[in-house]
């Protein structure tokens, strides 16, 4: 299923000191929560174009969310609750909502 918003893994250089928390950025309203085996972010950020949408996981347990667009810049960097992993990840923008699934790492074990 091709959302258009791909999860990457690590940021580069823009989460190590490029200026970014001195910018225009706003950051947006967001909430996170636990749903079966997913960790499920819902970020608002309306008047952005999905090809605006940066969403980056730092390791296991930290989220980055850059979008820009139409004289709008938001910016989120959070910890994250519990460890997951963009293996089987998705990301949907829709009406300003951009909604995050994580898989929550090591809640399943196989039973042989």
């Amino acid at each position: 299923m091709d959302m258009g918003i791909f999860i990457r893994i690590g940021i580069g250089d823009a989460y190590e000191g490029q200026g970014i928390w001195t910018g225009d950025y706003k950051e947006p309203r967001y909430s996170m929560m636990v749903e079966d085996d997913y960790l499920v972010i819902e970020v608002e950020i309306p008047g952005i174009n999905k090809e605006g949408i940066t969403v980056k996981l730092v390791g296991e347990d930290k989220i980055f969310i850059k979008a820009e667009g139409d004289g709008r810049k938001y910016l989120l960097i959070r910890q994250l609750p519990v460890p997951v992993t963009v293996e089987n990840s998705q990301a949907v923008y829709r009406n300003g909502l951009l909604i995050i699934r994580l898989p929550i790492k090591g809640t399943r074990i196989g039973v042989e």
